[in-house]
């Protein structure tokens, strides 16, 4: 099957679809109950308008692929993006009303379809057979990045609102905060893991990839993990300290700065895939 790689335009595209995604999951973390709707209102609407924007940035690459060379992969991301976006939408226009059960499907077929578009999108950036590693590697690298990148977004947005709300229990704070913890260590420890395994697993292309990254893109690499990965483990250590005292604005500000640093390291890491077909 012929699959179709993407320039860096497409790789900064699937950064603003990881964000919404990223931002639902780390919603379903939060207690529904202790936060009042307006939070859901605006985070979802920041989320939202994220979302929105990769889908009119990739309208021109899905028209051209529909007009001149669609394929069933091509079509059936093209299908599950639309569906993300649409169900996103009714989750929206659920907030304003008390139908649960609709706010409920929506919500979650919004995941599910947004997931299933993700991992579709994956199998368009690398140079591999179906059947082969880095098709296992690839749509697990994606989802972490989305959980990673949903995860400080949010809790930088549930920052602003303890700054609103100060009598707001401290629950939905930590608990955006543990999710991006475990979403940072578990990316940071896969990214190590993922460039063995692929050296020694992954077919000869990427092999030669990686020998490529390593010799004309090292500080680039250097530099995205430092940025994205061991700067924000620091700040989330001084996140934690703040919280214990408690001291929201000066963790809503850490988080911001976490959030700079954690934006800067997967837009880099977007740059070395379009360079070097490689997710780092």
């Amino acid at each position: 099957m012929r699959r179709v790689m993407q320039g860096f335009s497409s790789s900064f595209l699937i950064f603003f679809y990881q964000v919404a995604l990223g931002g639902l999951f780390a919603l379903a973390v939060t207690p529904f109950h202790e936060l009042e709707r307006a939070f859901y209102k605006s985070t979802g609407g920041v989320l939202f308008a994220i979302g929105l924007l990769s889908l009119w940035g990739k309208s021109p690459f899905y028209w051209d692929r529909v007009t001149n060379d669609l394929t069933w992969l091509v079509a059936a991301e093209i299908l599950f993006h639309l569906v993300f976006t649409l169900s996103f939408a009714c989750y929206l226009f659920s907030l304003w009303g008390e139908r649960q059960r609709f706010r409920a499907r929506s919500f979650s077929t919004s995941i599910l379809t947004g997931l299933t578009g993700l991992l579709l999108s994956a199998h368009s950036f690398y140079r591999a057979p179906l059947v082969s590693f880095e098709t296992l590697i690839y749509p697990v690298s994606f989802l972490l990045s989305s959980l990673l990148l949903g995860s400080v977004t949010v809790g930088m947005l549930i920052g602003h609102w303890y700054l609103i709300d100060t009598g707001q229990s401290l629950d939905p704070f930590i608990r955006i905060y543990k999710f991006f913890v475990v979403a940072l260590i578990v990316q940071s420890v896969f990214l190590i893991l993922s460039s063995i395994l692929l050296h020694f697993l992954g077919s000869s292309g990427s092999v030669t990839n990686m020998q490529r990254l390593w010799s004309n893109h090292s500080s680039l690499l250097v530099i995205r993990l430092l940025v994205g990965q061991v700067a924000p483990l620091i700040l989330s250590y001084m996140i934690w300290r703040t919280l214990l005292i408690p001291h929201t604005m000066a963790a809503t500000g850490l988080f911001y700065i976490a959030l700079l640093g954690v934006f800067v390291g997967e837009i880099l890491g977007r740059q070395i895939l379009a360079l070097t077909f490689l997710p780092f």
